[in-house]
């Protein structure tokens, strides 16, 4: 008698997908058995699933590998052509912004980085950038957008540029482009991004703070290798801290008020700083001041970054391409 496929069932056949998926990449080029090895999975499961990826394109048989005196083994790889990512984020105002994006294969290796002032801005300046990356790379099937606000549910809620404000932007980019989109805030993807390219295997807290010029000071949280969000996706949003105002041009003050507090909630093991107005030395006094209202024991290790671009495009990238394999294997 045949046994009918439960749900539980499916879902472990995509679990393994996603392990093997994962595997591929890691390893760059493997055997069935390398495969198995890394996941726990049987070299017969691992087998299966290789076959179903190469029926797609998603996977690539290589050379066989030299035998050693028993019959060759098949090297696989992921397909780094099966699709494109775009990764993009617009920073400034309505008066004057600027576009930024990196476009990245399925592996996440950089094809192509594009930057656009637009004086003013316009949500066509927005769109118009996106149809001409969309029509030089017809593989990209996966989009992730940063915008400094809150998004909610794919509904930009506010945003230093106003005329994103109330936008439904993924369902009109969905609409508009006909692929993955996700869209998100500035500086949880650039914590994602920091955390990734320094410490990726830190599991306690790690902070992101960016000085933009002017008040709102924004910040980014990762904790066990996960942004986080809040409840209604407002975490972070620490220009809104009943903090004392500091005297004009104390910024360390300012930052130093903010370490605080992050110290006496979340207690990260690293803080990481950015701004126009920020220089490697400003940590210093960041850190003194620290010190005045913290002991020595508790107060994270402070980095000073020269620019967010790359944290913010790569936090954008990774996120991005992780939703998007979530989203290939579990809900189509």
């Amino acid at each position: 008698m045949n046994t009918p496929v439960t749900r539980t069932t499916r879902e472990m056949k995509k679990h393994n997908v996603v392990l093997v998926v994962n595997a591929l990449k890691a390893l760059n080029s493997a055997t069935k058995a390398d495969l198995s090895a890394q996941t726990g999975l049987s070299v017969a499961t691992c087998g299966t699933v290789l076959n179903d990826l190469c029926l797609t394109g998603e996977a690539l048989a290589l050379a066989l590998d030299a035998s050693s005196g028993g019959r060759p083994a098949q090297r696989y790889a992921y397909n780094p052509d099966f699709f494109s990512v775009l990764s993009l984020y617009v920073e400034g105002n309505n008066a004057s912004a600027r576009i930024s994006a990196l476009i990245t294969s399925a592996t996440g290796e950089a094809l192509e980085q594009l930057d656009t002032a637009c004086q003013p801005f316009v949500l066509e300046n927005f769109f118009d950038a996106i149809s001409g990356i969309v029509t030089r790379y017809p593989n990209l099937q996966a989009m992730g957008i940063g915008l400094p606000g809150v998004i909610v549910d794919g509904v930009v809620a506010s945003c230093d540029i106003s005329l994103f404000a109330h936008l439904p932007l993924v369902q009109i980019l969905q609409e508009k482009f006909g692929v993955f989109v996700q869209v998100g805030n500035d500086m949880n993807y650039t914590a994602y991004g920091f955390y990734r390219s320094t410490c990726p295997q830190e599991t306690a807290p790690v902070a992101y703070l960016l000085q933009p010029e002017g008040e709102c000071t924004g910040c980014g949280m990762v904790i066990n290798g996960r942004v986080l969000q809040g409840a209604s996706h407002f975490a972070g949003e620490v220009s809104h801290l009943p903090l004392p105002q500091p005297a004009e041009g104390q910024l360390a003050e300012r930052l130093g008020n903010i370490v605080v507090t992050l110290v006496a909630v979340i207690n990260p093991v690293t803080v990481a700083l950015s701004g126009p107005r920020l220089q490697k030395q400003d940590l210093a006094d960041i850190r003194r001041y620290c010190q005045g209202h913290i002991p020595a024991q508790h107060l994270p290790h402070l980095i000073f970054r020269p620019s967010i671009e790359q944290d913010y495009l790569q936090g954008i990238a990774e996120l991005t391409l992780e939703s998007y394999t979530f989203h290939l294997t579990f809900e189509l």
